[in-house]
């Protein structure tokens, strides 16, 4: 429908008012004629309305006289139309075409650049590497590229977690930035969340005491708070022997770990199965219920269906000072549901499996975390139901705060200030 539609608007059409005795003879001619008639509407006994491709309307008037009817085209449609109308005036249609051509030329250009989500950040910093990146104003937006500014944004802001870009006339910047510890929480150790295998450390106070590629389980110390005295050195310029620090130093901690991390996620379907399926018909029930009664107010007694879903509302009168009227409206709305047997083949059963947990996946998996790769199994061979395990790899941040109390500290913020 919509292409013959539109090859009629193509090659123009047109609505036509047919009068006469015997409209009918009109159509069987231009049937046989091959001229098509489509849209044919009766006024009255004598009168109907028509289109027809232009094309075809010099050979329709022949077969109108011939018929003894009257043609009157009461509106021309269509693209040729279009243009002959555009050609008496020429300069309406230079207009639009220049006009065109220049907001086509003004929306190749980026005209501002706004930053979003920005807490201890500033907005203006956050720009400055975006133009070092190409986004800036006046700059062309087809040449910049999106990944470039990203990546540019994720490796000289170590703060962030999250970076978007929208390349427009009006472009967006939108980060999220990761949670460090804030001040006045104490001393305190950076500590595993889950376990994984370190794959960047980023210190801003505090000593790491894990590096790239290590296992570390859930609740070890990433970066401590405590930073160890340092060993006995010697002084490079004056070759002096320095003596050891014989205090440790405790700090507030203050860092990023990623790692990687695995997540396993189950998903089963069977072979055979009976489903429930929604038939479409609901039923409304409404009832007042007072001590000892119960009055339908509207609806059927029972619900009329013999599988279906309830869904039971109940709303009490709220007590007035000391008065309590005992009564409950309740509204039951009833959806009929249909059992069908359902077999799968063990293709489809996999399939199936695989997608539940897909669907485990995107509910368990936390929001931050980057999905770097997918693994499905197949369990137990060709046993009913079949099970498959998702196994997700991802990057995450799995830093988190852990208050400590140095010993021999008994100041209110929990520890000593360090030296």
């Amino acid at each position: 429908m919509f292409i013959r539609k539109l090859w009629a608007y193509l090659l123009g059409y047109l609505i036509l008012v047919i009068k006469g005795e015997h409209p009918e003879r009109l159509i069987n001619l231009a049937y046989t004629r091959g001229v098509h008639l489509w849209d044919l509407c009766w006024i009255d006994a004598g009168t109907l309305t028509a289109k027809v491709y232009a094309s075809s309307f010099r050979t329709l008037r022949h077969i109108a006289k011939k018929a003894g009817c009257r043609l009157r085209i009461r509106r021309k449609r269509g693209l040729p139309f279009l243009l002959f109308r555009l050609r008496r005036r020429r300069m309406l249609l230079v207009g639009a075409v220049v006009f065109c051509l220049i907001l086509y030329c003004l929306s190749s250009f980026i005209w501002t650049v706004e930053v979003s989500g920005t807490r201890r950040i500033s907005q203006q910093k956050v720009k400055e590497l975006a133009a070092e990146a190409g986004l800036r104003p006046g700059s062309i937006r087809f040449q910049v590229q999106r990944d470039e500014v990203v990546d540019h944004l994720l490796r000289e802001l170590p703060e962030i977690a999250y970076a978007e870009v929208n390349v427009g006339p009006r472009s967006r910047i939108r980060i999220s930035e990761k949670q460090l510890p804030e001040p006045g929480v104490g001393y305190c150790h950076i500590v595993a969340e889950k376990e994984g295998v370190i794959e960047s450390v980023l210190t801003l106070a505090g000593q790491p005491l894990v590096r790239e590629g290590d296992v570390v389980r859930k609740g070890q110390v990433l970066i401590s708070g405590e930073i160890s005295p340092a060993p006995p050195g010697q002084d490079e310029q004056q070759g002096e022997q320095l003596p050891p620090r014989q205090e440790p130093r405790f700090v507030q901690a203050r860092g990023i770990v990623h790692a990687r991390v695995w997540y396993r996620f189950y998903g089963e379907a069977a072979l055979e199965e009976i489903q429930e399926r929604l038939t479409g018909r609901k039923t409304l029930i409404f009832r007042i219920k007072v001590p000892g009664k119960e009055v339908i107010v509207y609806g059927p007694r029972e619900v009329p269906y013999q599988f279906c879903r309830l869904r039971t509302h109940r709303y009490k009168l709220q007590r007035w000072r000391n008065i309590s009227l005992p009564v409950e409206f309740v509204t039951i709305e009833a959806e009929e549901v249909r059992h069908q047997h359902v077999r799968r083949s063990y293709e489809e059963a996999v399939e199936m499996a695989a997608e539940r947990a897909r669907e485990r996946a995107d509910r368990g998996l936390p929001r931050e975390a980057v999905t770097v790769r997918r693994r499905y199994k197949v369990l137990g061979g060709d046993e009913d139901p079949v099970r498959v395990v998702l196994t997700v790899e991802t990057r995450e941040s799995i830093g988190v705060i852990r208050k400590f109390r140095p010993e021999n500290q008994t100041d209110k913020t929990g520890g000593k200030e360090g030296v």
